[in-house]
């Protein structure tokens, strides 16, 4: 990771809670153990993304994911449904694109 980077947490939910450790540390502090190191690098980051792929919510009720973490990560929530319709959505959210950023694309 580039220093002052952002960092994406794909799938956290899925992440063990001993590594969930490891990143709530990493988010709090920007300490991280290289592996198969001993000493603590810095590391600094500009912004952290993450897209958990299941509801964090049930994960901590079933002590699945640590709260810590989820309030860590939970600064912003933004939900975002999946697109059901497939191509109908994909032909909507295109028209919505081209009419919002025609002017800034303008061409010729």
């Amino acid at each position: 990771m580039h220093h002052g980077g952002t960092l994406l947490l794909d799938e956290i939910g899925e992440m063990p809670l001993g590594l969930q450790v490891k990143a709530l540390r990493f988010l709090q502090d920007g300490q991280v153990e290289r592996v198969g190191g001993r000493e603590t690098d810095s590391w600094g980051y500009g912004a952290f993304w993450p897209r958990p792929t299941m509801d964090l919510k049930a994960a901590i009720e079933q002590g699945r994911f640590r709260t810590d973490l989820y309030y860590r990560l939970g600064v912003i929530e933004i939900s975002v449904p999946r697109c059901g319709n497939g191509a109908e959505d994909a032909v909507m959210l295109a028209q919505a694109f081209i009419l919002r950023y025609r002017e800034t694309l303008k061409r010729g």
